[in-house]
């Protein structure tokens, strides 16, 4: 199912999606803004880039820290690991290709639901990191999703409407003070 919204809240979407979540693992941290946010009693920060997770171990005691790929969640944890996982700001980061598999795997170790959150279509950004951490090559955006893909891997899908706008450091290096906002989208799949 594919719905839209113009609400921007998307704190309050997020958090909804992952209420009553016991165990959460958060694949693709960063610096763990948002980790202080989602109420679950044990939460997995997993990054490829290291000091994302020691900054983030310096500021969040409640949050375990795994540095490794997304694309070896499979090996780290059992299936069924985690009541949700999620991808926030994480798949356009992958060749398409390489999106898949970390969707397949990400669904292969969460019991109750998969989350994720991205910009709709190819979002431009390479070389820059915005948490001046020096993870450019990891900030790099190499794919662009569509709502219909992600309802065909079986995901219902919110396009929050305009979304990334001008007000966004990143919006404006990609686009310029004079695009039209960008879309992006919230999707959620239901493991059975």
């Amino acid at each position: 199912m594919i719905q839209e919204t113009t609400n921007k809240r998307f704190l309050k979407y997020l958090k909804r999606l992952i209420a009553g979540a016991d165990t959460l693992l958060d694949i693709g941290s960063g610096p763990g803004h948002l980790l202080k946010e989602m109420n679950a009693r044990m939460i997995v920060a997993l990054d490829v880039h290291r000091p994302y997770l020691e900054n983030m171990a310096a500021h969040s005691a409640f949050i375990i820290p795994v540095n490794a790929d997304a694309k070896d969640v499979s090996k780290l944890f059992v299936s069924r690991s985690f009541d949700v996982v999620t991808l926030i700001d994480v798949l356009e980061h992958f060749t398409k290709e390489d999106g898949l598999e970390v969707l397949r795997q990400a669904e292969s170790v969460a019991k109750e639901r998969v989350v994720l959150f991205t910009p709709r279509g190819f979002f431009p950004q390479s070389g820059i990191d915005h948490y001046g951490m020096n993870g450019e090559v990891y900030q790099t955006h190499r794919s662009g999703w569509e709502p219909e893909e992600l309802e065909e891997l079986g995901y219902d899908v919110i396009i929050m409407k305009g979304l990334h706008d001008r007000s966004n450091l990143a919006f404006l290096e990609a686009f310029g003070e004079d695009h039209e906002p960008v879309d992006a989208l919230f999707a959620v799949k239901h493991i059975k």
